[in-house]
């Protein structure tokens, strides 16, 4: 990392050719080759695995089933397991297209992507205010930033290390062009400065990040361990936050990003409130395409002090790995 910005390093060095590295080097390949299929083809794949992927991750499979059950309790079974596949197929589908970023021209990107509500960027864009583009963890995330840089707005973003030291490099090689990308543990004042210097900044909202940190707030009518952060970083830093979601079309085979208008007024003196508006926006975005969405994560991992549901992933987790069904 640099003195000056600690951003991420994502310099080449020789100890990525390491032996334990290869079969990670040999995914970038393959990710490679994918970038130069056919869309059609390539989407007829991951409909094929799809069903393959879901029943060989048995502990992902049930963050994602807990989840459902929380956020759409109304499903019944056949519908649940519909959209969990549903989401698998879709995250198969833009992880398999990764390397598009990587290896295909400006111009062919561009024709991938269909973005709808530009105009609230543009305003904002006139009145010379960064941004701060509050985006839920969809399968597509990573669009949102090669289309900001492709239309000359230089972004910056917090993310935190894969367990993968290859694709830690190849991810934040990815994800800095045009912009910075500082790894959480450094704190938030370098983005708070890039954003007063001009950037815009990408903020992720449905992340649990503990207790400590964090103030409940109900999601999908459940108490979620938030991040109080946006309120306090739309004040520090004069710029506006704008919900934005990005999805991708099975039937047309391409990148959709839905801008929303900029949260107003924001902030305001509760922020409670201010921190339920933005997990209502993830709500609406949900409600309307919930298989663009990351379930597996462990977004309602932290619970209020004595809720039934303390440690509900891993009590699950601990029975699969013990060769048991998921519930007692």
């Amino acid at each position: 990392m640099a003195s000056q910005d600690p951003v991420f390093d994502t310099s080449f060095h020789l100890a990525l050719l390491h032996p334990r590295h290869w079969l990670s080097w040999l995914a970038l390949a393959l990710l490679t080759l994918l970038a130069f299929l056919p869309v059609r083809l390539r989407d007829g794949l991951a409909n094929g695995l799809a069903p393959l992927i879901l029943r060989a991750s048995p502990k992902q499979a049930y963050i994602a089933n807990t989840n459902l059950d929380i956020c759409f309790p109304d499903l019944d079974e056949t519908q649940h397991q519909a959209l969990l596949l549903k989401s698998v197929r879709v995250g198969l589908k833009t992880f398999m297209g990764f390397g598009e970023l990587t290896w295909r021209s400006n111009r062919y990107l561009a024709s991938r992507i269909r973005v709808t509500g530009w105009e609230h960027i543009a305003t904002q864009q006139a009145q010379g205010r960064p941004l701060i583009l509050v985006v839920p963890h969809t399968w597509a995330v990573d669009v949102i930033g090669r289309l900001f840089v492709l239309r000359g707005l230089p972004m910056c973003t917090m993310m935190k290390s894969p367990k993968d030291a290859l694709f830690d490099w190849y991810i934040n090689r990815e994800r800095a062009k045009g912009g910075r990308v500082y790894e959480r543990s450094v704190g938030i004042k370098p983005a708070i400065k890039a954003v007063r210097g001009g950037d815009n900044f990408f903020y992720l909202p449905d992340q649990d990040h503990g207790r400590e940190a964090s103030i409940f707030v109900p999601f999908f009518g459940h108490p979620k361990a938030t991040l109080p952060a946006l309120p306090k970083l739309v004040k520090l830093t004069g710029a506006k936050a704008v919900p934005i979601f990005a999805s991708y079309d099975e039937e047309q085979g391409c990148y959709c990003l839905e801008i929303e208008p900029p949260f107003e007024p924001y902030p305001t003196s509760n922020l409670e409130e201010d921190v339920l508006r933005m997990n209502s926006m993830v709500e609406q975005q949900l409600g309307r395409r919930p298989e663009q969405y990351m379930w597996f994560l462990k977004i309602f991992e932290t619970q209020p002090e004595g809720d039934r549901r303390q440690g509900l992933y891993e009590n699950g987790i601990r029975r699969i790995r013990q060769g048991l069904p998921p519930e007692p």
